[in-house]
């Protein structure tokens, strides 16, 4: 028989709703305790979340999340008809655990850089990453287990034919897993036979510039904006056309007046890469107007659109298409890990599917079948969404982190764009900072800052950083921004 719900005293569960942290964050945090003190064993069945929150008179939808966010690393388990438990099979990580929070008071009382804010849980950091480089995901909450044991599956269910050469547009449930994906969670109009699985977004992006244009097409590019698309498309000998980047987004005005007929329009509607703007409802309408009236097509880069923390989700650009002319492109390298080298395309036609197709066989005859294999079953079973919900909830509060040190230890030096989403924040630089010295400065500590003016093209902007934080741990922010500190007041002007 089941355990009974545990009778939990209020004098072991506090939450207060005068603490910075959310009071979620603090029933997870003191859950996690008890399980970490053996004080909650495997087995243990916790309070249904109805009664809980009426004890300690907060709504469900806390309590809820909490057990979510519990549930998502390991510690609870969820039984049908039964209610929450505690994991039998803890993660392997919670083995050093308490050493390791051992070492992370002694760091927090010897540093005074954040003395109340506690909302990330220090497991580990596996990244091997200098603060603060951009685009990278956390690597210390990655789910291990769960893609081992998917792995461990598929190596026991391979067929002979899996080893062989597989279709060159990807693996057909992968392909299938993804349509599926993009259709709910970013309104993408699309079926798996318009998908292509590529090997990285780059790999893509070669494909689109060798199947629709040729040497001297211009191409719209957002300034500044991602530097590896502006290098395939140089590469390619395409002529470059920058387009300044508004509060709203691109300047399409701008870009009619002055390169009215490009053949293509690279945007990053979602989160400007690296400006972090939204573009607008309107400037989307114009944009696909244009591009249907001219024969322009347009290439939305949607690279880390999973991570918005506040207001509701944006749909693509694509969804919003009605005359074929965009093309979608997303990676799993920043939502998983860079090492899966998989993307894909989403093209608006069979025609173009087909024609990318043949133009892949000679390029790359298909990406590697164990990873398609492996994610795609990781995707089927649900392991991919849940590791979403996780990643955003973690990256919320390492954002909240490091705009909580920047605006105490630097406030008078930088000014932040607050962005509702994304993996870094843009700090703009005082006119008291040396901008010589500080990079000077800053190759000394070793820090892995990225400076805005190297995503310009023809744009001249004033002085900013971009700052990478979501690989990072809530000590290694701070020890990075402390150095960022010594940056600062050895460069003053």
């Amino acid at each position: 028989m089941p355990k009974e719900s545990l009778q939990i005293n209020l004098a072991g569960i506090k939450l207060s709703k005068k603490s910075a942290t959310p009071l979620y964050t603090q029933l997870y945090e003191q859950f996690r305790e008890m399980i970490l003190s053996n004080r909650l064993r495997p087995g243990d069945r916790l309070p249904a979340s109805r009664n809980l929150a009426k004890e300690l008179g907060v709504s469900r939808v806390i309590i809820s999340q909490g057990y979510e966010q519990l549930m998502m690393e390991g510690y609870l388990i969820g039984k049908t008809g039964s209610g929450t438990f505690v994991n039998d099979t803890l993660p392997d990580n919670l083995l050093n655990a308490k050493k390791i929070d051992s070492v992370k008071s002694k760091i927090d009382s010897s540093k005074n850089l954040i003395s109340t804010n506690k909302n990330i849980p220090l497991l580990f950091d596996a990244s091997g990453l200098s603060a603060f480089q951009i685009g990278t995901p956390s690597l210390d909450f990655f789910p291990y287990k769960a893609w081992n044991n998917v792995g461990v599956k598929i190596l026991k269910e391979l067929k002979g034919f899996d080893l062989g050469y597989g279709d060159t547009l990807g693996y057909l449930p992968l392909r299938n897993a993804i349509a599926s994906y993009l259709r709910v969670s970013r309104a993408v109009s699309c079926e798996a036979e318009q998908v292509i699985v590529v090997t990285g977004s780059q790999l893509g992006l070669n494909l689109i510039v060798e199947c629709l244009l040729q040497k001297g097409d211009k191409v719209w590019m957002e300034d500044p904006g991602y530097h590896g698309a502006v290098a395939a498309f140089s590469n390619a000998g395409t002529t470059i056309c920058p387009v300044p980047v508004e509060e709203d987004g691109l300047n399409i005005k701008h870009a009619i007046r002055k390169f009215s007929d490009a053949r293509l329009a690279y945007v990053t509607p979602s989160h400007q890469f690296p400006l972090g703007s939204t573009l607008s409802h309107a400037k989307r309408l114009q944009l696909l107007a244009w591009a249907k009236q001219n024969q322009m097509w347009v290439l939305e880069d949607d690279y880390d659109s999973e991570f918005r923390y506040k207001g509701n989700p944006l749909a693509s650009l694509q969804g919003m298409d009605t005359a074929g002319v965009v093309i979608y492109s997303g990676t799993f390298s920043k939502v998983l890990f860079p090492g899966l080298r998989l993307a894909y395309l989403v093209l608006p036609s069979i025609d173009m599917v087909n024609k990318f197709k043949q133009v892949k066989l000679n390029i790359d005859r298909q990406s590697p079948i164990m990873e398609q294999l492996i994610l795609s079953r990781f995707m089927e079973e649900g392991y991919f969404l849940r590791h979403i919900r996780k990643m955003r909830l973690l990256y919320a509060e390492r954002q909240t982190i490091l705009i909580k040190l920047m605006h105490e230890c630097l406030g008078d030096y930088f000014r932040l764009n607050m962005a509702a989403s994304g993996m870094h924040l843009i700090c703009w630089l005082s006119d008291k900072i040396n901008i010589i010295k500080f990079q000077q400065e800053i190759k000394k500590e070793k820090l892995i800052v990225s400076f805005v003016s190297d995503f310009t093209i023809s744009n001249h902007m004033p002085a900013a950083i971009a700052l990478g934080y979501t690989a990072f741990s809530k000590y290694k922010l701070k020890t990075g921004v402390e150095r960022l500190v010594r940056c600062v007041q050895n460069s003053l002007a």
